[in-house]
Formats: C-alpha cells, structure tokens, sequence
C-alpha cells in the first residue's frame, strides 16, 4: 500500500504522449458498418480516434496484474464499490485522468475537431483514415475437417499500421516512486489497444512523450504554464525511454526464420503483387496491405505489402498443439468413435486456456456469468514477407469431371504465387503460472515440427503451396523455460 502521508495535494503531472500504431488495429465502437462486423470509433470529424476509456482500462488492467503489491491502484484510477456491511456505495474519483487520442495528419500535426471535409481530404493519411473501411482481413475458422466452422466467418476493419494519436494524462498527488511504475507500464509490450490484440493487433509504440511536473501551489505562475503545457504540442522527445520507465513483462518464446520450399501463398488478398496476367483476373492472391512510414515527421503510404497474418500463424499453432497434446494425454481417435462433430471440434481445455476463448455469455438466474471468455497466453505477431517481385507465379487449376474427363463447370481458377519468401515468426507469452507438463511437450513438439519442415504454414497446404523450411545460415530460437520449468 502506498504512503498516503507523502503525497501533495498540489501537485500535478502532465505526460503528453505521441503514439503510433505498431501493428493495424481495430478499436471497435460496437456497431457495424454495411458488409463489415465491425465500425471503428471515430471523433466528430469522422476520424478514428482513441477513446479514453480503452487506454485507461488497459492501462489499469497491466497495472493492476504487475503492480496490485506495490501500489494503491484505486487512488490513481478510481472505484466504485457497494460495502458488504450495509451494503452502502463507496467511490472515489480517479487520480489519473486521461484525454481521447487525436489523430495526427500527415505533416504531425494535430487534427483538431471541426476541419472542413476538402481539408481532411486533401490529407494523404486523413483521406485513407475517414474512409468507412481503411483496410481489413478476413477471419475464419477452421474446424476439424479443414474447412471454416459454422458462423467461424467474418470481416474486421482496421486501422492502418503507422497511424499517430496525440493524447494527454494528467496524474494528481502522485508519489515519484509510483510514479515511475505506473508509466513504466506504457512501455509493457502486452499494452495494445482493441480487439484481437493477442493475434498482433493493436500494438502500440510511444513515439515522443513529455513528462512535466507543475505545482499548483505557485499560484497564477502554474496555472499559466498548466495551460502552456496542455496547449502545446508534444516535443520530439521520449521521456518514456528513460531507464526508470523501462519495464519487461512478455517474455519471446520463439522466434523462427523460414524460407518457402518451393512457389507458397498465405492468406487471401485482393490485390496482385505483380502485373496483371492476359486473362485479366486471378483467383485467389497472397494477402497484402499497405502502411504508414514516418520520415522526419512526414508521413506516406507504402506500396502494398504481402503480411502473414499473426491470426493466421496462431491458428496454425492452435491445430499442431492440439493434436500433439491429445497424443501426450492419450486421447485417441478410436475412443471417439461415436463423439459427436461439436465434439471433435472442441478444443482440450488446457490448450483453450493458452489460446484464448469467448462464450456466449451465459448468466445464472443471479446475473453472474457461468463462463467468462478468456484472453490466451500466446501472442502471435504478424510476419512481413520478403520476396523477390521477379519470381512470381501464375497457377490455373481446374477439376476434372469424373464421368466425362473435362473440366467441370466454374471450377477453373489461378492463383498467384511467390518463390521461395522469406519471413519471421515472432511468438511471446505472457507471464503466469507454468503451463502442464503435457502442454509444455506439446508445444516443443510443435515447434521440433516447423524446425525439420514437418509443418505447413501458409495457405493452399493441400496442393504444397505452404511448405516451409528454415532460412539457411538461420537458426530457430526456443526459450522453453518460459513454459514454466
């Protein structure tokens, strides 16, 4: 419990923040554009923004996981609590007080509210944000059999990597010790904002950050430069990046250079790498998207690039431990012969746990939830493609009728392949208790499976399109002691 003696009642600091998106996010406002399951929030001029409530709840969520023993979490973030004696509400007004992020145009400025739609417009980077779908991925399920589960598809709009919010907080009667914990947590590598945030979205980067400490007790002095602060735009500085704010919560477990063992293909995009063919179309494309890149605080976006998507590689991983933990467990297919295909379908519940899962919210007749979702431990980041743009490929294929020997009717199709790309998978886990023994084997004998080149990744896997192997001269990092040992 922290010392409430020491604290001034005066005192008060200001940390102004520059973020960037690290990864495409999807901070949702619960409805859902037309064709889409998903709307991003946006502000008053039609912009996405960052509401104030999902940085401060995932900034006390990290808090209150890393920090519950060493400070008074409800004096900084506030409560609101009913006694158990008299059943009377107790609250307390929050300490930390934290605005919406802004969005920043193209030139790092601030974009403030009211801008006429031809000034929005105008902007390269504002212009692609007030589109109702900036970008998006398809998400599916895949079931047992191979193919997508009931209902297990859908689409989710995000916000481009590379995207920059400014946002402000203003700490009251903070001592400087929980100071420094409580924005060392800003800097942990599990603070990422939105949904899906275990699959690689909605990481976040502190780009520039001030941290101003201001005595109101200076009278008229100190409101004037409060309002200094508060009116001006953040420096080119990181206070952040200071040590006393450095803090190490996710722990890598395994980083995996591959190589593509022949033509391979991941995802399904929508537009061509290379040029288009003389027929005019293709089928089915390596996924693609584009971002943002700062040079000297001038934004542009980039050509379109090929991204493994973290979802992807996680669901890949899901499957192979799946089935290496049920043969660590003895669980065989022979004893269930007559399980039905819900069943088959569902997970063993130690390998749901480390992945994550939702419910349907299912309540007692008390209101409490029978069985809450749970995040997963393994954080699965998206992997850039690298490729050589002369060695792409086009590949028809079709079905042949089995009665009559010709192509059956709307079954030709092509895809588009890339020779032989390299890229890096980057998986982390989150601290906690240690994972069962079974697991723990399952999960190295997943990663044995990728390292000998027994285990696809990537798309079209029945037709070889997704056999990997290691990058030569590369080698696979494993921390198993992660696990738990």
């Amino acid at each position: 419990m922290a010392n409430t003696e020491n604290r001034k009642c005066t005192d008060i600091t200001v940390v102004k923040l520059v973020l960037e998106t690290a990864s495409p996010m999807a901070i949702n406002s619960g409805l859902r554009e037309v064709g889409f399951d998903n709307q991003l929030v946006r502000d008053v001029n039609g912009l996405p923004t960052i509401p104030a409530t999902a940085f401060a709840g995932v900034w006390r969520h990290l808090a209150t996981s890393t920090l519950a023993n060493k400070l008074d979490i409800d004096h900084y973030f506030g409560f609101t609590s009913k006694s158990q004696s008299n059943g009377a509400i107790e609250s307390a007004a929050a300490r930390i007080v934290v605005s919406n992020g802004r969005i920043l145009d193209s030139n790092n400025q601030v974009v403030e509210n009211y801008q006429s739609p031809e000034k929005i417009a105008d902007d390269p980077i504002l212009s692609i944000c007030l589109h109702e779908r900036p970008m998006y991925r398809e998400r599916v399920s895949i079931n047992d059999r191979g193919v997508a589960k009931d209902t297990g598809k859908f689409d989710q709009i995000l916000l481009p990597k590379g995207i920059r919010f400014a946002l402000t907080i203003k700490v009251k009667q903070a001592l400087n010790s929980d100071l420094d914990l409580l924005l060392g947590v800003l800097n942990d590598k599990r603070f990422a904002l939105g949904s899906s945030t275990r699959n690689g979205l909605g990481q976040i980067k502190v780009v520039n950050s001030d941290v101003i400490n201001i005595n109101l007790a200076e009278g008229i002095k100190a409101g004037e430069r409060l309002q200094s602060v508060l009116s001006q735009p953040c420096s080119n500085n990181n206070d952040l990046a200071k040590p006393q704010y450095h803090t190490h919560t996710l722990g890598l477990l395994a980083t995996v250079p591959l190589q593509g063992l022949d033509y391979w293909r991941c995802g399904r995009g929508s537009e061509l790498l290379g040029s288009v063919p003389s027929s005019g179309s293709v089928g089915i494309m390596t996924y693609s998207e584009t971002c943002v890149r700062w040079v000297d605080n001038k934004a542009k976006v980039t050509e379109r690039i090929p991204v493994f998507c973290g979802s992807s590689i996680k669901g890949i991983l899901a499957h192979r431990i799946a089935y290496h933990y049920r043969r660590h467990t003895d669980q065989w297919a022979e004893s269930m012969a007559t399980a039905s295909h819900d069943d088959w379908q569902t997970r063993p519940q130690a390998v749901n746990e480390l992945f994550g899962y939702a419910t349907d919210g299912q309540q007692d007749d008390d209101g409490a939830w029978l069985n809450k979702g749970q995040a997963g431990r393994l954080v699965v980041l998206d992997s850039i493609i690298n490729y050589d743009p002369e060695n792409i490929t086009i590949r028809t294929h079709n079905t042949i009728d089995r009665f009559t020997g010709g192509v059956r009717k709307g079954a030709l199709y092509s895809e588009e392949l890339i020779y032989q790309p390299t890229f890096t998978v980057h998986v982390y886990i989150t601290p906690g208790e240690a994972l069962p023994i079974e697991l723990q084997h399952a999960i190295r004998d997943t990663f044995d499976d990728i390292r000998l080149g027994m285990l696809s990744m990537g798309a079209g896997s029945g037709r070889g399109s997704s056999a990997v192997q290691l990058q030569s001269e590369q080698t696979m990092t494993f921390n198993s002691h992660l696990l738990g040992e």
